[in-house]
């Protein structure tokens, strides 16, 4: 899979559990076990969310100042 697509589906399931944590009904104890692992599996995806567009973001700049000194390089 590429980084578009894990961000991709990534941020869908970010989007649905914090629905889910928000608009969930506690109606007993097991539940609010359950919310509380949902919103601990929450942070873990941002985490890894995070850590891909960082990574992506890091590629490109790569790219770009490898760009930019063949371009100085060609006008020297």
């Amino acid at each position: 899979m590429d980084d578009d697509l894990n961000l991709d589906i990534l941020q869908d399931q970010i989007n649905y559990l914090s629905e889910r944590i928000k608009n969930g009904k506690i109606k007993n104890v097991q539940n609010e076990e359950l919310k509380i692992k949902w919103i601990k599996f929450l942070a873990y995806i941002c985490k890894i969310h995070a850590s891909i567009r960082k990574d992506k973001e890091v590629i490109e700049i790569r790219e770009d100042i490898k760009n930019l000194k063949k371009y100085l390089q060609l006008n020297d």
